[in-house]
């Protein structure tokens, strides 16, 4: 019986998954008991990010602070081997839903081609009291972008 145990725990190794926390100096530390992203496997998911500047001051008004979050968005990418065109799903929250006018043209500034998919959606309230909050899912490692025309498989005009 213990080498059946022995053996499963063997071949378990083998098909191990890793979780690895993602810190980016550049980036403000977390405000509370959360990791700036966590890598599993080769998916990244990447906490909500604020308009704060790496001494966690709070960016004035909602243009800013959506500025200064996608670019913090952008550097914790960057240190768990990802980037913004890797991105695969955002969810924007925001302390007023009127001010994604402003947001989608620096959105589309940061995500100008093949934009990921994006939910939004207006909240009671955010931390310390910001206009905005992003978060992230987005692959790791090289990523090919294909847009659903072609596919490899010779059976199928599509993927």
């Amino acid at each position: 019986m213990m080498k059946a145990n022995s053996k499963a725990s063997n071949s378990n190794a083998s098909t191990k998954l890793i979780k690895r926390i993602i810190t980016s100096p550049q980036v403000y530390r977390p405000v509370g008991p959360y990791s700036q992203a966590v890598l599993a496997d080769r998916t990244l998911y990447v906490s909500g990010v604020l308009g704060l500047d790496q001494s966690s001051n709070m960016i004035c008004g909602v243009e800013g602070q959506a500025r200064c979050a996608l670019n913090n968005l952008k550097l914790i990418l960057e240190a768990g081997d990802s980037s913004l065109r890797a991105v695969v799903k955002t969810t924007i929250l925001l302390a007023c839903i009127e001010d994604l006018q402003v947001v989608n043209p620096i959105y589309a500034e940061f995500f100008p081609q093949e934009h990921p998919a994006r939910a939004a959606y207006q909240v009671a309230r955010l931390p310390l009291n910001a206009c905005i909050e992003i978060e992230a899912v987005a692959l790791s490692g090289e990523v090919e972008i294909s847009d659903g025309t072609s596919c490899p498989c010779a059976r199928q005009p599509y993927c």
